[in-house]
């Protein structure tokens, strides 16, 4: 028997003022108007057909008045933009996730009795970048060279993601909401962002970016970190002219540590004696395992090329990159644990499967914040090493 359910007409109108409809089925769009306008009543079954369609949680469609979502977290996004005056819900899920991790991770520090990270805001007044530099280097024990030991620019960013890991900070990453295929995070809508806490700092990485847009993302998102700001990264273009003053150290000292000046202009001498400026770029991309638009923009600080030359270059990379993953979703595929376990923070990973073994923590949380069942939940613990 079919049970038609009321649902209020404020929320519901907040529901359509609040999801994509240029995405929706014409069904599903069709039965949300009706609704509004009165014309029909839906079902409990239709209302569930909508909350997977649309990505409202299920439960927001039987309360009386709108949900007051927490949306802090935009206010900090590095780059004005009107597009992040209606995030898409598969945002503001990925960001609810991420809270609710960091949530646990402290109290579960603060329980177990661990100390503040003394790195957290440590850089708050520094507005000189060969400052934060060091401090970065400092924290994370970086050589000025790091990068030497390194083939790929996929070796630098595990490299740099397991460091960062080891100093305290949650890393996370994905490029779909949750385990759902069906709900891709949009590169164009964010690249990461950055939730500081002096206990449990975290910095969530948007998989869908290039390699090298995840590696300068990741060291961007540390410097926020150490500044004690929060921070939504979706500078999707290298704007470096229409950011605010924090903005450009953070971007100046990430370009720092993935390529020192000195050793730049030293490179850069050498290799343009011989060649012209694309083929340049592109050798020095090669040996700082970055990306040529971090190249380029060093170039350009120092005079070598252009502003029109820069933004041809930027353009360029964002072009191939495209290219690049069209090619990818024709083949698509992996090891689907080594993939779910690519996600998860490896040392908050150690730390909640600890939790569970213990008993201080239930299966059911630690699923829900691993986005994880029983049996998945286990062989990431087998891959992890066991022994919790």
């Amino acid at each position: 028997m079919k049970v038609n359910v009321n649902i209020s007409k404020e929320t519901l109108g907040w529901i359509m003022a609040n999801i994509n409809f240029d995405a929706l089925s014409s069904q599903i769009a069709g039965r949300l108007m009706s609704w509004y306008s009165g014309e029909k009543v839906p079902t409990f079954n239709q209302i569930e057909e909508a909350s997977r369609a649309t990505g409202i949680p299920l439960g927001y469609f039987f309360l009386n008045t709108p949900p007051k979502e927490d949306r802090t977290l935009l206010e900090y996004r590095t780059v004005d933009s009107l597009e992040l005056e209606k995030p898409s819900r598969n945002l503001l899920d990925t960001i609810h996730d991420m809270e609710q991790i960091q949530e646990w991770a402290r109290n579960q520090m603060v329980t177990d009795g661990f100390s503040e990270l003394e790195f957290v805001g440590s850089m708050a007044d520094a507005n000189e970048v060969a400052t934060f530099v060091s401090q970065i280097r400092r924290v994370l024990d970086l050589p000025r060279d790091w990068f030497t030991s390194f083939k790929t620019p996929a070796d630098s960013f595990r490299f740099l993601r397991s460091k960062i890991s080891d100093a305290g900070v949650i890393v996370m990453m994905n490029g779909i909401v949750g385990n759902n295929t069906h709900r891709p995070l949009e590169i164009n809508e964010f690249r990461a962002f950055a939730i500081a806490d002096e206990y449990a700092p975290l910095i969530f990485i948007n998989t869908n970016d290039s390699i090298n847009g995840k590696l300068f993302s990741l060291l961007h998102e540390f410097a926020h970190i150490l500044i004690g700001k929060n921070n939504f990264f979706n500078d999707r273009y290298s704007a470096h002219g229409r950011v605010n003053q924090i903005e450009t150290i953070c971007n100046a000292a990430a370009a720092e540590v993935l390529v020192p000046s000195d050793l730049f202009v030293e490179k850069w001498n050498e290799v343009f004696s011989e060649n012209d400026t694309k083929t340049t770029i592109s050798a020095l991309a090669k040996y700082f395992k970055c990306g040529i638009t971090v190249i380029a923009r060093k170039a350009l600080d120092h005079g070598y090329i252009t502003s029109q030359e820069y933004t041809q270059i930027s353009q360029l990379a964002v072009y191939l990159y495209n290219e690049q993953r069209k090619k990818a979703k024709e083949n698509p595929g992996g090891d689907y644990y080594r993939n779910a376990a690519s996600r998860i923070d490896q040392r908050f990973f150690r730390m909640l499967a600890g939790s569970v073994a213990e008993g201080k923590t239930l299966y059911s949380d630690a699923f829900r914040l691993t986005n994880t069942n029983r049996t998945t939940f286990r062989e990431l613990i087998q891959q992890a090493g066991g022994g919790f």
